[in-house]
């Protein structure tokens, strides 16, 4: 079972760029207004993100991705000290990258977006992330990463018709191989990322996600893991940072409150789906997890198409 695809696949993702232009001279961007995930791709040139806990800078070329699944505070810019007031904001040269070889003086060419989660009430997924991800090129030479950027940055310069519908939907993509490169850059030690590729833990998870109605035990998932019960559970809980089958739930409510959204089934049909013996236990579990119920959830927002 391809957890990362199922988690990805509840959070509705939907991504869209605003900016790919050209800066020169003095410039910073900053999207702090945004209320939603953001990302940088670094098309041409060189740049500094600032990061409000860090007292150095990190730099950046192109090639380069940043993302902020948070949209945590940040700033992108042409020079090392954090640009003062003065300074002009999300004003390019060029609202054109291809514009850069055209430009006297040094320049920085950004394909600039975000990410929108039309399900994020809960996801293991995205609380596993960091408020910023930095992927430098040179740890992705060769990736599809590294192949999908460049495709961006030609795409995006050609401007052919049809040419911001493609590199919305190649920023789709772009989330998922950056969540792929994370977690080979990182080499995670503890996570839920780390459990996906844990020998043991991830025959467990994949085995849930595989059939989430069954009827799952702490036991169970011990089993499909290879692991004593006690063993699996300690090893879940320090790793996951939550327990088994508070994961189980968790994960149930989340795919729940996805299928009254999108699909017309009854609340009876998606408790049964879920591993819920009567209409009842399902509706208390989804109310003490969402403080709402399912009825009121699904005819509360609309319809996820």
């Amino acid at each position: 079972m391809d957890i990362l695809s199922d988690a990805v696949r509840l959070l509705r993702l939907h991504a869209s760029v605003f900016l790919h232009s050209t800066f020169c001279e003095h410039w910073a961007v900053d999207v702090s207004a945004f209320k939603t995930a953001t990302f940088h791709v670094i098309a041409g040139g060189e740049c500094w993100l600032h990061l409000p806990d860090r007292a150095d800078p990190a730099p950046l070329k192109a090639g380069d991705l940043v993302i902020c699944p948070r949209n945590a505070p940040h700033v992108v810019s042409n020079d090392v000290a954090f640009p003062d007031d003065a300074v002009p904001r999300n004003q390019p040269t060029s609202d054109r990258i291809d514009e850069r070889d055209r430009i006297e003086g040094p320049s920085t060419a950004l394909i600039c977006g975000y990410f929108e989660f039309s399900q994020q009430r809960w996801n293991p997924l995205l609380d596993a992330l960091p408020d910023y991800v930095v992927i430098p090129t040179e740890h992705e030479s060769g990736s599809g990463l590294d192949s999908l950027i460049s495709y961006m940055v030609h795409e995006t310069a050609l401007g052919n018709p049809g040419s911001d519908a493609v590199i919305d939907r190649l920023s789709d993509v772009l989330f998922i191989q950056a969540v792929r490169a994370f977690l080979k850059q990182q080499h995670q030690q503890s996570g839920y990322l780390a459990a996906l590729v844990d020998p043991r833990l991830g025959k467990a998870l994949s085995a849930f996600h595989q059939a989430i109605g069954d009827d799952w035990s702490v036991q169970k998932l011990a089993d499909a893991a290879g692991m004593s019960r006690s063993a699996f559970a300690d090893a879940f809980t320090d790793l996951v940072g939550m327990t088994p089958m508070q994961y189980v739930t968790g994960w149930r409510m989340q795919y729940a409150y996805d299928q009254l959204l999108t699909t017309p089934q009854s609340v009876a049909q998606i408790a049964e789906t879920c591993g819920y013996m009567s209409e009842s236990s399902f509706s208390k579990a989804f109310k003490k997890q969402f403080d709402v119920g399912p009825g009121a959830a699904r005819h509360g927002t609309s319809q996820i198409h």
